[in-house]
């Protein structure tokens, strides 16, 4: 009898406390993930729009040096 409650013992399966404390730290690492992710997004938006602004700068620089260029047939 003995040998019998041994092995169902060595199987015996996660308590429900197990379960819920590994839920809540799969819950906290996915909002870490989450909030770095938003941050990251939007640190990309500031640069996407960083660029395009110069981008227009520059095109605007190009057009006012090509006007003048014209006035002297070039």
């Amino acid at each position: 009898m003995r040998k019998i409650n041994k092995g169902y013992a060595s199987k015996r399966a996660f308590t429900l406390l197990e379960m819920v404390i590994v839920i809540a730290i799969i819950v906290i690492l996915a909002s870490v993930l989450i909030f770095n992710i938003n941050r990251i997004i939007n640190a990309a938006n500031d640069a996407d729009d960083a660029v395009a602004d110069a981008s227009d700068k520059l095109e605007a620089r190009i057009d006012a040096s090509e006007s003048i260029l014209k006035k002297y047939s070039f």
